[in-house]
């Protein structure tokens, strides 16, 4: 009878995995996309890709060829992902300290950063017709709402 035990656990339980899951994944999620703008290039155990070439092309696209666009959507989009990072740095922090309301607050700032970085880009897929760019980051702002109503609803 003690293995029927194996697999039991409380909701809170449950629910504080769930919790830690979505920002444990947003965490290294940023991280991986701030690194990303550093390493634009392939190297040892990494792929990255030429952000500002990328912008560069864009702007191009639509008859800016000043590169001064493509430096600061560059710039922009960087901290924007950066304070996405430090946020969800911060609501892991809380979480593992056991502040609840601080780790709430705290991935409520880095998912609502990601709103305005999602949709900062989803503007920029439009006017630049790059329709695969606009199904991925429509996707992660879908994801990020679902995250928000997941987190707020494993903490009733």
């Amino acid at each position: 009878m003690a293995h029927n035990k194996l697999f039991y656990m409380t909701r809170q339980h449950e629910d504080r995995i769930i919790r830690f899951g979505i920002i444990i994944f947003w965490f290294f999620y940023w991280l991986l996309n701030v690194v990303d703008k550093f390493i634009g290039e392939k190297t040892f155990l990494w792929v990255g890709k030429d952000r500002f070439a990328q912008f560069v092309d864009y702007f191009s696209s639509i008859g800016l060829e000043n590169i001064i666009f493509a430096q600061t959507t560059l710039v922009v989009s960087t901290v924007l992902e950066l304070l996405a990072f430090v946020f969800a740095g911060f609501a892991l922090k809380f979480f593992l300290e056991g502040d609840r309301r601080q780790a709430r607050g705290a991935i409520f700032w880095s998912i609502l950063t990601g709103l305005i970085t999602f949709s900062f880009f989803a503007i920029g897929d439009q006017i630049f017709g790059d329709r695969v760019e606009l199904l991925e980051h429509t996707t992660y702002w879908i994801a990020l709402v679902i995250s928000w109503f997941v987190y707020t609803k494993t903490e009733e």
